[in-house]
């Protein structure tokens, strides 16, 4: 595996991704983008050479000849609320993978590298005859981040005197995989060289931010639980939802326009960031559990067959009372939780409704039913590595 040598911090510029431009004349009423992903060259640090990197470059409306890109991530599509944006994507990135090192090591059987599938599975629902993932869904959300652990960074001249350096942090957070590695606290740093470019600074400071009221979204007696347990079978080895690769067939099916919890059970010792496709979900609330009991139990009941009437009983290893949403989680919505450790985290949706009607005016381009979704955990080496699974909305 490649070795990089120490490098001296904060000597390179941040790059800033270019906007891709949209082509409102492809289909009306609709931005257009075609985004082709291709392979170039990086140089990530003064001090290193260049690096073969895969990057997605977006044609020009105005100049076909020229793409709009910078070889690695970007560009940045901009979009507007209530606005339809169609996007095609091209593939002309080369046939072998940009690190044979790590196909190596999965031939070579390496065991941080090569998926280890749960104990024996069977499929305890026929698939369904028709299902339709995704494809026809407008876009709502476009991210890349490898884990979503946000860290808001407000630089204002008004409050950092011109000369003054901020260091943005993150703390507790060790490179984890493959192999591990010290923590990198210090991610970048902000100069403040100058006045803002606009004149005065119009924005306005974090603690005089108004958001919008979001009405609370209350469970009912009979509102629908679905339990999504974090299964690891080993330590730095594959993990799943409910012991359940993700390839295996849909086995959720959630009725339109229902309200549903979901509970993320978490017996393990790490924090993953639960990210649900499709809905916006309100935190209900948290509860510490007996990890290693139920971990004992839920390991017998795979043993024993997987049967309905042997699985643990979720409630039978609750070892405190709720505990309420975290301070930025209450009153709001969100599309990502994070699933802490020996705790059962509930989530609430409010309903879930795809998007059936014609968009921009493309034929068949309304998602029909059975719509199949996912959700998946926002650490990307986990969610490549099987922690992440298919539900599936269904007519009455």
């Amino acid at each position: 595996m490649p070795k990089t040598p120490p490098l001296t911090k904060f000597v390179d510029p941040l790059p800033t991704p270019p906007t891709a431009i949209a082509d409102p004349s492809v289909h009306p009423g609709a931005d257009y983008h075609e985004i082709t992903m291709r392979q170039g060259s990086w140089r990530f640090h003064r001090d290193l050479g260049p690096s073969t990197v895969w990057g997605y470059w977006a044609a020009h409306p105005q100049d076909p000849g020229k793409a709009i890109g910078m070889g690695h991530l970007g560009p940045t599509i901009s979009v507007n609320k209530d606005h339809p944006t169609v996007v095609k994507y091209r593939n002309d990135l080369p046939t072998t993978h940009l690190f044979p090192f790590v196909i190596d090591g999965i031939r070579n059987g390496n065991p941080q590298l090569t998926p280890v599938p749960p104990p024996p599975y069977k499929p305890h629902l026929p698939p369904l005859e028709c299902e339709r993932v995704e494809r026809r869904t407008p876009a709502r959300r476009i991210h890349g981040a490898a884990a979503r652990r946000h860290a808001p960074a407000f630089v204002r001249p008004g409050r950092n005197p011109i000369g003054t350096d901020v260091t943005l942090t993150n703390y507790n957070a060790p490179v984890h995989f493959p192999g591990g590695g010290p923590e990198i606290p210090e991610i970048m740093r902000f100069k403040v060289t100058g006045p803002p470019s606009g004149g005065r600074d119009k924005t306005t400071p974090p603690e005089e931010l108004r958001l919008p009221a979001v009405a609370t979204v209350r469970p009912e007696p009979h509102t629908r639980r679905r339990e999504w347990v974090l299964y690891q079978h080993k330590l730095f080895r594959t993990m799943t939802f409910n012991a359940v690769p993700f390839m295996e067939p849909s086995e959720d099916f959630i009725k339109a326009g229902s309200t549903e919890i979901w509970e993320y059970v978490n017996p393990h010792h790490d924090a993953h960031p639960m990210h649900v496709h499709l809905v916006d979900f309100q935190v209900l609330n948290r509860q510490a559990i007996d990890a290693a009991g139920y971990r004992e139990q839920y390991e017998k009941w795979i043993d024993g067959g997987r049967k309905a009437e042997d699985r643990p009983v979720l409630a039978n290893y609750l070892t405190g009372p709720p505990i309420s949403p975290d301070p930025d989680e209450g009153d709001s919505n969100k599309d990502t939780v994070k699933s802490y450790p020996e705790t059962v985290t509930r989530i609430i949706i409010r309903e879930f409704t795809p998007p059936t009607d014609t968009i921009a005016s493309i034929p068949g381009s309304g998602t029909e039913f059975p719509a199949q979704y996912v959700h998946h955990c926002h650490v990307l080496e986990h969610e490549d590595d099987d922690l992440m699974r298919p539900w599936t909305i269904v007519r009455d």
